[in-house]
């Protein structure tokens, strides 16, 4: 018999189109340590990717959502394009556009309001059902990603730039969609171009960046407090962990974490995993803060 799963497994593989690992994106710009670290992306996982390091391939599911989440966006890019009003111009949709190389990225959509001049890029994001609802703000690393479009449009059309969009589809269509105006303001100028900097620093550093902070959990009980540890949500879906980044926590100690791992006794945490402490004490600490 023939395994028609294995035959889509491999032609996915096959049909897959690898970017470049060694180069900066626009979207890299979500790293920024001027987003908080629940939001940012992890800055160690770019050092890897920048200097070639081994990884755990993509599985063929991974290659089928990110397919058919590319395969939304250009609908939904489409159907906003018919659906504007007439005073509103498509200006560019899937535009390629650079910071100076290698800081490139291609933005969804720019549209132009011929009444008031105003032009404004929009970037279609799709996300997972239960993603959509968890979420009701504007996601900092989008934000910092169609900043970066408008920051190179600025430079590279000298237009006055001023109005970003995040247009979020549920993938699973039940929730539609949703959208997030903002402002490209001074401020925003200034974090995107420390940003870019920053970016730099660590293609050209010999050291991979810091760790992404554990999560620490208190648990406040009638009793002693309980503490719970997990690694960062940016290690759940990184390629790297446990082949060239052995993580925070090493993956020995993998098995207990999201459970309890100690309590508070007298002001003290008391680790109940032998030789863990050594690796999360210090975020305890900054949790009772």
């Amino acid at each position: 018999m023939i395994n028609y799963s294995k035959l889509l497994s491999d032609q996915i593989k096959k049909e897959n189109k690898q970017y470049s690992s060694g180069n900066l994106y626009i979207s890299d710009l979500g790293r920024s340590s001027c987003i908080p670290a629940s939001d940012r992306k992890c800055q160690r996982q770019l050092w890897h990717r920048l200097n070639g390091a081994d990884s755990n391939p993509l599985k063929a599911g991974q290659l089928l959502m990110f397919q058919q989440g590319s395969s939304l966006e250009e609908q939904i890019v489409e159907l906003l394009k018919k659906s504007l009003p007439y005073y509103f111009k498509v200006v560019a949709t899937q535009m390629d556009v650079s910071l100076g190389s290698p800081l490139n990225g291609r933005l969804d959509i720019l549209v132009a309001d011929m009444n008031s001049g105003e032009m404004e890029v929009i970037d279609v994001k799709t996300v997972r059902g239960g993603a959509f609802r968890y979420r009701d703000e504007i996601k900092e690393t989008d934000k910092f990603q169609v900043a970066g479009y408008i920051y190179a449009l600025r430079k590279m059309m000298f237009a006055d730039i001023t109005k970003g969009c995040i247009l979020q589809v549920d993938r699973e269509g039940q929730n539609f969609t949703r959208h997030y105006h903002f402002d490209f303001h001074h401020e925003l100028q200034q974090e995107i171009e420390s940003t870019i900097t920053e970016l730099g620093w660590i293609a050209e550093s010999d050291d991979p960046p810091e760790y992404h902070p554990i999560k620490i959990t208190v648990n406040e009980n009638k009793g002693d407090d309980s503490i719970k540890a997990e690694l960062p949500w940016q290690c759940n879906y990184c390629q790297y962990r446990n082949i060239s980044c052995q993580t925070a926590i090493p993956k020995k100690y993998h098995d207990s974490l999201g459970k309890v791992v100690g309590h508070i006794r007298e002001g003290e945490f008391d680790c109940k995993i032998d030789g863990l402490k050594e690796y999360i004490n210090a975020y305890v600490e900054e949790a009772l803060e």
